[in-house]
């Protein structure tokens, strides 16, 4: 039990031997896994201990509660605290309770205002230690956070997220030039697009600002892997079968920890999305989130949907656009929805199985029979060596069957060909057009020689002129374009013979 002279107890943090956690780790955390806040309301020294360098000294000096500053929290300012409290007990396994101070009694966290002239400076804390000052969060007045809402999303929310990660035990992962053999992260780790406690704003393109056009409303992956290294992970939370849902009408930026069950993230909107299901994956969901540098949007937009390292989401759905999903070592389903759809596989192609089913395919890999996965609408199936369309009742079909009748059916395994062909239709392009972009390709100019080589491709021998002539009677008068005509020939029975495409369907077709 904290009072205003004596703090709860603490113990020790071993590392942990795993330098993204051990960069995280202060020296000490609560012994207990129940820790108690509270919101002072006066700065009476019988509430603070005025013992030098134990407490906060002198009570008339002119720092934190003796300062004319000093100050409660506001009712709506210690609400969003406490949902900023809730998102750390969500992930580990620690227990927040809320006490009204006494004379007797004081929470292990308090939080209140103060000022520091600096108005860089959000907020600061005390790490979980002997001193009675251990766990005070300290919201200046001169920055930003004692005018802005503290609204998820804000920098005000992730400062508050940052302080009480401070007081629950983790530290800063750069460098420290009073403890200089603490672990500090590498570069590309130390940001706060993996760890709140990073001050550093970047991209994954390395492109630095000062801020975030919405900043994280959870801790993220390495303080999920750190917090619960030292209190232990929260295995009650979303334990059920949980669907994530996201939508167009929302901006996020968070990361999933999911205790177990079949989950599902699903995305109903139109913007082109990335969903990636590998434990510590990152993804783009959503209305997209930059750095920034004084409000200006630097490069590429961040990644804004991660899942914590331990992690298992086993089924994905997307929207409206044209988008890509990833899968993990567990059976996926992966729905792409309308659009054109990309399944990433990061192995190669004689390490699964693809299977036709009666709408759509399933992938099974051969070093692991339990993970199979169900793909529902997509129609692009990227391995590392090689890159399979699925859609052969769509843009795909178009492609091989105009492949085969105008350029004969060893132009199915032009793998550059099909690139060609499927890049145009996927832009826009329609079949009829496909057809006489495919025609003007060969260079042919008159009819005599475009319905030559048609017939020629379906039925393996020149036309007669009996056979051809109604069809260059047809060109010639404008009845029929060139392209309707590759149509024609691409859709024929003979056609689809040739190029079997009812194997195709089994196999998908290949491209670059």
């Amino acid at each position: 039990m904290t009072t205003p002279f004596i703090s709860s107890s603490v113990t020790d943090i071993h590392p942990a031997n795993v330098n993204a956690i051990d960069s995280l780790l202060g020296d000490l955390r609560w012994t207990s896994s129940t820790i108690s806040y509270s919101f002072p309301t006066s700065n009476s020294p019988l509430l603070w201990s005025t013992q030098p360098g134990f407490g906060y000294d002198f009570q008339f000096g002119d720092g934190e509660p003796w300062s004319n500053a000093a100050k409660p929290l506001t009712s709506t300012d210690q609400i969003n605290f406490e949902h900023a409290l809730q998102q750390w007990a969500n992930v580990a396994n620690v227990n927040f309770i809320k006490l009204t101070e006494t004379t007797d009694e004081v929470g292990d966290i308090r939080a209140a205002y103060s000022e520091d002239p600096k108005t860089s400076t959000l907020a600061w804390s005390y790490l979980p230690g002997f001193s009675v000052r251990a766990g005070d969060i300290w919201i200046n007045t001169s920055s930003l956070l004692n005018r802005q809402e503290w609204d998820p999303g804000t920098v005000s929310f992730a400062a508050i997220l940052h302080e009480i990660g401070h007081a629950l035990g983790l530290k800063h992962p750069f460098f420290d030039p009073e403890n200089k053999t603490a672990a500090t992260l590498p570069a590309d780790l130390d940001n706060t697009l993996h760890t709140l406690m990073s001050y550093t704003y970047t991209n994954l393109q390395g492109d630095q600002g000062n801020d975030f056009s919405f900043h994280p409303t959870t801790p993220m992956v390495l303080d999920i892997a750190a917090i619960q290294y030292v209190y232990g992970a929260n295995m009650n939370y979303h334990a059920g079968n949980d669907t994530y849902s996201y939508d167009d009408a929302n901006t996020y930026h968070e990361t999933i920890w999911d205790a177990g069950g079949i989950d599902t993230i699903l995305y109903t909107g139109a913007i082109p999305t990335l969903i990636d299901l590998n434990p510590t994956g990152a993804s783009l969901i959503g209305q997209s989130v930059y750095v920034q540098f004084d409000g200006v949007d630097l490069g590429s937009s961040i990644p804004n949907v991660w899942i914590a390292d331990g992690v298992t989401i086993e089924n994905a759905m997307t929207g409206q656009g044209d988008d890509v999903l990833i899968g993990n070592n567990s059976s996926n389903t992966l729905d792409g929805g309308p659009g054109i759809d990309i399944v990433v596989v990061e192995s190669q192609r004689n390490q699964y199985t693809l299977n036709r089913t009666a709408t759509d395919y399933t992938i099974t890999d051969h070093a692991n029979s339990g993970n199979q996965d169900a793909l529902t609408a997509v129609e692009r199936l990227e391995f590392s060596d090689i890159k399979l369309a699925l859609d052969l009742d769509g843009h795909a079909g178009q492609v091989a069957k105009l492949l085969g009748a105008v350029f004969g059916t060893a132009a199915i395994a032009n793998l550059e060909y099909v690139g060609i062909g499927l890049t145009e239709a996927d832009q826009g392009m329609n079949y009829e057009q496909l057809g006489e972009f495919a025609i003007n390709a060969t260079g042919l100019k008159t009819s005599d020689e475009i319905v030559t080589l048609l017939w020629d491709n379906l039925f393996g021998s020149a036309p007669t002129e009996t056979e051809k002539s109604p069809y260059v009677k047809l060109l010639d008068s404008g009845q029929i374009s060139t392209g309707a005509l590759a149509v024609l020939a691409a859709d024929s029975d003979s056609n689809a013979g040739n190029i079997n495409l009812t194997g195709l369907m089994q196999t998908g077709i290949g491209f670059v």
